[in-house]
């Protein structure tokens, strides 16, 4: 078995920080909210606190940290920090400096879940894989012959922005879009749950929402399809976890908009990895990079 390793999965709601044994799996885990914390300073004190809590032996030497911002290789600040305003303009130097006995690798927290699916999740076994998130926003990570694909700038992936129809995908399919729209037809008290429990029971406003989704959804994806040709699509995040049917939908609306020979060739399937997923793909981009070092 290999070594321990810490995740840690900074989000603009939450902070995840957990110890992974050398198969992966999650030992302990901590949780604490990332609002609270008004500077760099506070943030990463609370990530030491939490990493002394699920590590007080301190067992592991090295930690991966998934943050929401685009990220490449090489980079040496963190930039476009839109969901953590606290980390924006952060050196690499400074991050590393907050963790002095341990080897830091910082990835975007999207793009580790790619990888995690890629090397022992879903898409295990193919060289070129798309992972997209449909939560409150809407992200991808790229995997090109195995690898993440951070493009020039380390902007890959970033699809919530593509325009489709006429606004980007973000604002017309992210989960924060379908709760608007429930809100519109139910009130204010409504979610994006109601939404599906009110299609599910064939209303006709629910109905007319979930087919423009389906119809607008299945478009990025045709596009994603002609533009990348992944070999598989894994799609996950909070509305597809909750309604895993809506791939199938998306997937036969795609193949009449892609070229004849690749209508067959769409494949999407739902993560292997759960909740979880950030801090266990964050440990493992940090297992990944120092492989063979």
């Amino acid at each position: 078995m290999g070594e321990s390793v810490i995740g840690v999965d900074i989000g603009g709601t939450n902070i995840r920080v957990g110890l992974l044994n050398g198969r992966l799996e999650l030992v302990r885990k901590e949780t604490a909210l990332t609002g609270g914390c008004r500077s760099a300073d506070e943030l990463f004190g609370l990530v030491q606190r939490l990493i002394a809590a699920v590590d007080p032996e301190g067992e592991a030497r090295k930690i991966g940290i998934a943050l929401p911002v685009p990220w490449r290789e090489g980079a040496e600040r963190i930039v476009d920090s839109t969901n953590v305003p606290s980390l924006e303009g952060l050196s690499v130097r400074q991050v590393r400096g907050y963790f002095p006995q341990h080897e830091v690798v910082l990835e975007n927290d999207v793009n580790v879940i790619a990888l995690l699916e890629s090397a022992h999740g879903a898409s295990k076994g193919h060289r070129h894989s798309m992972y997209i998130t449909v939560s409150t926003g809407i992200g991808s990570g790229l995997i090109i012959n195995g690898a993440i694909f951070h493009g020039a700038n380390g902007y890959a992936g970033e699809v919530g922005g593509l325009i489709v129809s006429d606004d980007t995908l973000e604002t017309l399919c992210s989960g924060d879009a379908l709760e608007k729209a429930s809100r519109h037809l139910y009130g204010e008290e409504a979610t994006a749950a109601t939404l599906f429990e009110r299609y599910h029971a064939s209303d006709a406003g629910a109905v007319e929402v979930i087919a423009l989704w389906i119809e607008r959804f299945s478009n990025a994806i045709a596009s994603f399809m002609q533009m990348f040709d992944p070999e598989i699509f894994v799609i996950g995040g909070s509305v597809i976890h909750h309604n895993p049917w809506l791939i199938d939908d998306v997937v036969e609306s795609a193949r009449n908009k892609v070229l004849e020979h690749l209508k067959e060739k769409i494949r999407a399937v739902t993560p292997a990895f759960g909740p979880d997923a950030g801090v266990i793909g964050a440990g493992y981009a940090a297992i990944n990079h120092y492989k063979g070092a």
